[in-house]
């Protein structure tokens, strides 16, 4: 109800209820405050939000009472489990300035997929984060970096993590160091980026100790100590960071701030395999293959190879197929070969794209296929000759 009129949307034994109020005396503040906090004591949070409607009414009540009234009305709402008139009461209170209002707009404005409520999320919630609070400050900072309720803003995302950095959050400090790194919302800055990253790495953040590792190692924004970046790389690991664990591995197998390990390297890049990461999983396959830190075993070679190529990594996809074109640690397998092979050849970032393209060429061109594979087979030798391979360029010579 608003404006003295009955709230269209009202149950009709409500609205019978408050015209019938209206030709009584009119009860004072206090005793409609007493009867709706009763009705919340006993969770009955819709008669709550009827009290303070029937206050709403009520012509001389004060503005600052009247917004925190239209707020209580909100929350009985909300527990009544009534969001969208719940929204409708903290909107008006908000519009009018109150601070936990506009909280709860935005936090409920944030919950739906529509671009237009997430605009309005990120209204509500940077008026409340100018007010200091660190946490909204974050997320408005989030908001911002990644496109919701807004165009992607960086500078904007930047100055909202600036503002929540003296509370000391290591996901704000994190994001501020990424800020400076990749150079996004200010001008590149490896010397602040490491300041940042280093007071989240404090903070356990396993990325930024892990990115804290990389920096020394490679010597971006401080002295290059590879003893500070095998620390680094083994506190990520103590807090879950495969990546850390995979750049732990490469230090022991090239020697960098601790002697050279193959097998303790081959050890730390299958721990690292096994949870996914596939450039470990590429780097165990070589190992097997060539016989560093193990004795060689094409066998598990092919298998290493396998579990990078399925997670997607295009160098492991061509040895793969190589391997079960030449028959090299499994028996000589055609269909398989082509499955790899063509993975490679879709893949315009495969550096060997072009062998790849002649080992599907010749298997195609090879055996009981049609004519039309045979073309196919023919026209991809024909790709990989002008890609400059020279076993293509020999066969279309000789050959074909």
């Amino acid at each position: 109800m608003e404006n003295g009129m009955v709230r269209e949307d009202q149950p009709e034994g409500v609205q019978e209820e408050v015209l019938q109020d209206r030709s009584q005396p009119q009860m004072s503040v206090d005793e409609v405050y007493a009867l709706a906090r009763h009705c919340r004591e006993e969770r009955d949070y819709q008669m709550e939000a009827y009290w303070y409607e029937m206050l709403l009414m009520y012509r001389d009540v004060e503005k600052e009472l009247l917004v925190k009234t239209q707020y209580y009305c909100g929350e009985a709402y909300f527990d009544a489990g009534n969001e969208k008139e719940a929204l409708h009461w903290f909107e008006k209170a908000a519009r009018q300035g109150h601070k936990k209002a506009k909280l709860r707009c935005g936090r409920m404005f944030s919950q739906s997929k529509d671009d237009r409520d997430q605009e309005k999320a990120l209204y509500w919630l940077e008026q409340v984060a100018e007010e200091g609070n660190p946490e909204l400050q974050h997320l408005c900072g989030d908001m911002n970096c990644q496109g919701r309720g807004t165009k992607i803003n960086y500078a904007r995302a930047l100055y909202w993590y600036e503002k929540a950095s003296p509370w000391g959050n290591a996901s704000t400090n994190f994001a501020r160091g990424m800020m400076y790194y990749l150079g996004e919302g200010a001008a590149k800055d490896y010397d602040k980026a490491f300041d940042c990253l280093k007071k989240a790495a404090g903070g356990k953040h396993a990325e930024a100790q892990y990115r804290c590792g990389w920096m020394y190692q490679h010597g971006e924004g401080t002295r290059k100590n590879l003893k500070k970046a095998l620390l680094n790389y083994e506190e990520a690991v103590e807090n879950g960071h495969v990546g850390a664990l995979y750049q732990l591995g490469n230090m022991y197998y090239h020697g960098e701030g601790v002697k050279k390990d193959r097998k303790r390297a081959l050890s730390i890049f299958k721990e690292a395999g096994n949870k996914g990461e596939t450039g470990a999983q590429l780097r165990c396959g070589w190992m097997y293959y060539r016989g560093e830190g193990t004795k060689k075993d094409r066998q598990k070679a092919l298998h290493w190879f396998e579990k990078a190529g399925q997670g997607g990594c295009t160098e492991a996809w061509l040895l793969c197929g190589k391997m079960y074109y030449k028959g090299v640690g499994t028996e000589k397998d055609c269909a398989q070969a082509l499955f790899w092979c063509d993975k490679a050849v879709q893949a315009a970032d495969c550096p060997e794209n072009a062998e790849a393209k002649y080992i599907c060429g010749t298997i195609y061109v090879a055996g009981e296929n049609s004519e039309e594979d045979r073309e196919k087979g023919r026209g991809l030798i024909r790709e990989a000759a002008e890609q400059g391979y020279r076993p293509a360029r020999f066969a279309l010579r000789f050959r074909f």
